[in-house]
């Protein structure tokens, strides 16, 4: 297998999972398009990838205010580009995850991809297992997770508004000037915020609004009722008609202290009184940026399905009261094992007597898929990075240095990209020399 050089700066390590760099949008015509920053990468790789030198690296770090160039962060926009770097116009998806597109007047569908810039008046649509990260101005940020639809009204330096359509929107506003201004409308409401973290639904026929940090003002677009001031750890179910009342959010569940301990991909929780259901999240990062999977269901436990990649996570779990409000989150770092067979029969990994391994795994014959081989079960860098195996098998090595490897395959997307819903992973062992 051939060598791997190191960047001086070293791999990215997942428990240095920290909160997302500003967003900073070049707005000069002729401008190279943004880099949206993956896990593993660091500066010196990606200026040789995108200026054809890595010693460019201290260029792109001025530009783009990086502080430490080794704590690069997944979701991360860099610009290479001369230009202002101030949003005028236009907003920057910063992370996909699963099937997600825009709607433009005028203009066919199109599949959403990092770095892809949002105006006034699209509307971003996501599928089942789908989640969009949207960054706009200041640093702040929006999600969109699964089934969901959002219309952008206004963008630029001053005003971000949008409206929810259905689904829901979760929103992390970084504090405002006083001329700035970031609203959320939902039917006939509009939500407006400073420096808050909050979450608008719109779910089974019930629209709620639900603060977790910060301050939200909820006032009718007609206006004929006072505004509802939801602060923090308040939210309330936002009628159309007649005085919407706050209450205060469940608080959240928390992980049996054992579960994390076993070697399995089942969470237990204890259960929250007054909840009817619960709901978990993972995600790639401690801000919930970079979402992967959810589900909901009674608890008090959850169980991720093998299709997931194996891998350090954060699990987000929330409960939800009679209500339907959604309560505080309750976050933490998880650990999901790899399940070998992945989505069903078995995956095997063969010696071969010249050093190789041969791994095969159970997927469709003529299927395109992903395969990754990595050190660590993170897969933070990749030894083996193939985006076509129109095959259910790879040989690779021989190996140099002795120990554990771990692979996936995930099934290819129509677009290229990998799903994490139809994959397959496993481990080896390479004897010491």
């Amino acid at each position: 297998m051939a060598t791997t050089h190191q960047p001086p700066f070293g791999p990215f390590r997942p428990h240095r999972l920290l909160a997302c760099a500003a967003l900073l949008v070049a707005t000069a015509a002729g401008a190279q398009s943004p880099h949206v920053v993956k896990p593993g990468e660091t500066l010196w790789g990606i200026s040789g990838q995108q200026l054809d030198t890595p010693l460019r690296w201290p260029e792109v770090q001025q530009r783009n205010q990086v502080g430490e160039p080794r704590l690069l962060q997944p979701g991360t926009v860099l610009y290479f580009a001369d230009g202002r770097l101030v949003p005028e116009g236009a907003a920057v998806v910063t992370a996909v995850e699963g099937r997600a597109s825009r709607k433009r007047a005028g203009v066919p569908e199109q599949v959403l991809t990092p770095g892809l810039p949002i105006q006034a008046g699209d509307t971003l649509i996501t599928g089942t297992d789908a989640f969009v990260t949207l960054g706009v101005a200041g640093g702040s940020r929006v999600v969109l997770p699964s089934r969901s639809a959002l219309e952008v009204l206004a963008i630029d330096a001053n005003t971000v508004r949008l409206r929810l359509i259905e689904g829901r929107v979760e929103s992390q506003v970084h504090k405002q000037q006083p001329n700035q201004q970031f609203e959320i409308r939902a039917r006939s409401m509009g939500l407006g915020v400073r420096g808050t973290h909050f979450r608008v639904r719109d779910e089974d026929g019930v629209l709620t609004g639900e603060v977790i940090s910060g301050e939200v003002v909820v006032q009718r677009t007609a206006q004929s009722e006072p505004p509802l001031v939801l602060r923090e750890g308040r939210g309330a179910v936002l009628l159309e008609s007649g005085p919407s009342q706050a209450q205060g959010l469940l608080p959240a569940p928390q992980l049996v202290p054992e579960t994390t301990a076993r070697n399995d991909r089942t969470f237990r929780f204890t259960p929250v009184a007054g909840a009817q259901t619960y709901r978990l999240q993972l995600a790639r990062d401690e801000r919930f940026l970079l979402p992967v999977y959810e589900q909901r269901g009674p608890g008090p436990s959850f169980t991720v399905p093998a299709e997931l990649p194996s891998g350090l996570y954060q699990l987000r779990l929330t409960a939800f009261d009679a209500a339907r409000l959604e309560g505080l989150p309750g976050d933490g770092t998880v650990y999901l094992p790899t399940v070998e067979g992945g989505a069903g029969g078995q995956s095997t990994s063969t010696a071969l007597p010249d050093g190789r391994v041969e791994v095969r795994w159970p997927g469709i014959a003529g299927q395109r898929y992903t395969f990754e081989l990595a050190r660590s079960p993170d897969f933070a860098v990749l030894l083996v990075n193939e985006p076509a195996v129109y095959a259910t098998g790879m040989t690779v090595g021989p190996f140099a240095l002795g120990g554990r490897y771990h692979w996936r395959a995930r099934q290819a997307t129509p677009d290229g990209a990998a799903s994490a819903a139809t994959g397959f992973g496993g481990s080896f062992d390479i004897p010491a020399r």
